[in-house]
This record gives structure tokens, sequence and C-alpha cells, in this order.
């Protein structure tokens, strides 16, 4: 009988290690998942989230699944951050498909597991949603899932944001004269902005507003932050009635402002968000 040597046998580790950390980066990354088109009914909830409780959140770099039933497990613990600065150590499972609604399937795609929450089942996040383009319908109140090369007819007359990091969309806004720099995109926010309490001073100088102490979720815990209205507001030299902004160091822009238009394209391949209303000229 023959057996391998010291060497062959070190050589033979290092490729299996080298694989897996390669089908571990390709997985991480998203390059093996794909997702059925299709549309989706989203729930009452002021940020996207569908009828089933999943949330498409483009504020999550990666997805998360309460249940880690339907996969394997995929990689050793990992230490995940929900944004706001709570950590958690989560491990990470791989799944074959994963069905949304009933209807739109997600194929290949790792994600976390191991947070509990009563109101959300998934959080589908950038991971997964930078391989696809989303049509948002406000009428209808449905997320059309899309091909890349999807792209609906758009007026001239659009709002248009663009981002140039493809799993973390961050833009500048100009709030009056103001302009703020790296604010995330983040329909899993169901406020219309959240920014530093610099910037919010300078705004309240010019603007009337009231302000109260709202308590939200995050991923793992709560968090108590100043909630300001104003009662008028420009953002990117448009004018906005009743506009509400957190006061906190992480910059977001948030789903009620997302939903403040009829309909909201999502372009990943462009790394571009149109917004726009129905009786905006084409």
């Amino acid at each position: 009988m023959k057996y391998m040597n010291f060497k062959n046998v070190v050589i033979f580790i290092l490729s299996l290690t080298t694989v897996w950390i390669v089908v571990v980066f390709f997985c991480y990354k998203g390059y093996f998942t794909n997702i059925e088109v299709g549309q989706i009914q989203l729930d009452d909830c002021p940020y996207f989230t569908t009828q089933d409780s999943v949330v498409f959140d483009t504020g999550a770099d990666f997805s998360y699944i309460s249940s880690n039933k339907i996969g394997f497990p995929f990689l050793s613990p990992v230490l995940v951050n929900d944004g706001e600065g709570n950590n958690k150590i989560l491990p990470m499972y791989f799944t074959q498909y994963f069905e949304v609604n009933d209807k739109v399937k997600i194929k290949n795609f790792a994600y976390f597991s191991g947070f509990k929450s009563n109101r959300i089942k998934a959080i589908i996040g950038m991971n997964v949603l930078s391989k696809l383009n989303m049509l948002f319908l406000s009428t209808q109140n449905t997320l059309d899932i899309k091909s890349f090369d999807f792209k609906p007819q758009i007026p001239s007359s659009a709002i248009i944001l663009q981002y140039k990091d493809r799993i973390r969309p961050k833009v500048t806004l100009r709030l009056d004269n103001v302009v703020i720099d790296d604010i995330l995109i983040d329909t899993g926010f169901d406020g219309d902005l959240a920014i530093d309490e610099h910037y919010i001073e300078k705004l309240k100088s010019n603007h009337s507003c009231d302000s109260m102490i709202s308590t939200f979720l995050t991923l793992f815990d709560t968090h108590t932050v100043k909630n300001i209205t104003f009662s008028e507001l420009h953002i990117n030299e448009r004018l906005y009635k009743n506009i509400q902004v957190l006061q906190q160091k992480k910059r977001l822009l948030g789903s009620k402002f997302l939903k403040r238009f009829d309909k909201m394209f999502w372009d990943s391949k462009n790394l571009t968000v149109y917004m726009w209303n129905e009786n905006d000229e084409y």
C-alpha cells in the first residue's frame, strides 16, 4: 500500500483550503446567486417588506434569515454588526433556494442566521439585490423583480441618484445649501433621512421644526434617537413637505422618502436610482 508523503499531504490540504476560500468568497459576494423575475406584493409597512415579512433592504450588506432550517452550515460563526454598534456572532449558511411570496425564488446564496424577530422572517441584503433591477409601483404597492437588461421609460424630470459602491449605495445630497456626502440609500429604514447633529443644527437655523424622541428596532437591539420634522425642506433643489430627519451618526436616505414618488426604479446594472411621478413629463 502506498501512502502520500508529507509534502503531498500538505499540498493536498492547501489545495482544498484554497478551493474552499474561493467558494466562500464567491458565495459571499453573490457570484453564484440568481433570482427569478416576478412581481412581489408589499405589506403596508413604511419600509420595503413583503406580505410574508421579507425585507428587501439596500442598507444591509448581507442577507439574514431567522430560521436556519432551509440551508446548511457554510462557515464558522462570524462577528456581525447591525450598523448601530451592536455585535453578535452568527453562523453563515448556504441555501439552494429561498421563496418570497410563493412567487419569486432566490437561488444559491449565503446568509447569516440566528437573530430573533417577531416581525421579520428574512432580510434580503445587497449580496442579492445588487444582482437584479427593481421597479417599485406605489399605486399597486408592488416590487417588480427585473433582469439587468430591463429599463422602463423614465421621464426627463425624474430624480436621479447615482452611487459607486455596488454593495453600499451611498449618495451625495444637497439639503437647502448644505451638501452632505456618504448618505446610504436604505430601503430597510422607514424614515425620510438620518444625518448628523452638525447638519441638523444648520438646517434648524432656517426652518421651523418639531422634535420628539423615537425608538426603532435594529437587527439585534433597540435604538433611541431624536426625530425632527421639518415642515419644508429643499432636497437637491426640490421642495418637500414634512420631512422627518433622525439625528444620528449613520447617514441614511430611507424608504419613506423613496415612497413619496409613484415609481422608483433601482438600476443595479448602472448603479443608479430613478424616482418620478405619473404626471411627470416624458
